[in-house]
């Protein structure tokens, strides 16, 4: 997808993309899926980074809750976020959202992610 890692640990991860032609809807705006593929991302890095196998195949996406906020094009930079916000010792739920480069909130999200053991 193209996504750059800026900051990867202690409970938080940070991403980028830069918005090309192919991260587009038929309507010429961000697909909903690359929205919501940017914050899966985020949030897991948030839980992936807390473990000692930093493996992505160790948590698991049980459910999560995006709300879509104000749309994106080409040429944006939209930057993602997750956050641990509450860590048990198998379940872990995670808040994330996205900006564009302008600071403008796209999306938010929550979600539980699960550790496994």
């Amino acid at each position: 997808m193209g996504v750059n890692f800026e900051t990867y640990q202690d409970g938080i991860c940070s991403i980028s993309l830069k918005i090309l032609p192919i991260h587009l809807n038929i309507a010429r705006g961000v697909h909903g899926g690359i929205i919501t593929s940017l914050l899966d991302i985020a949030m897991s890095g948030a839980v992936t980074c807390t473990i000692a196998d930093r493996s992505a195949e160790q948590v698991v996406t049980m459910q999560m809750n995006t709300n879509f906020l104000r749309g994106a094009t080409e040429g944006d930079t939209l930057n993602a976020r997750g956050e641990i916000i509450k860590r048990g010792s198998t379940i872990v739920y995670v808040e994330g959202s996205i900006h564009d480069q302008n600071g403008k909130l796209i999306a938010k999200a929550s979600g539980d992610w699960f550790i496994k053991k």
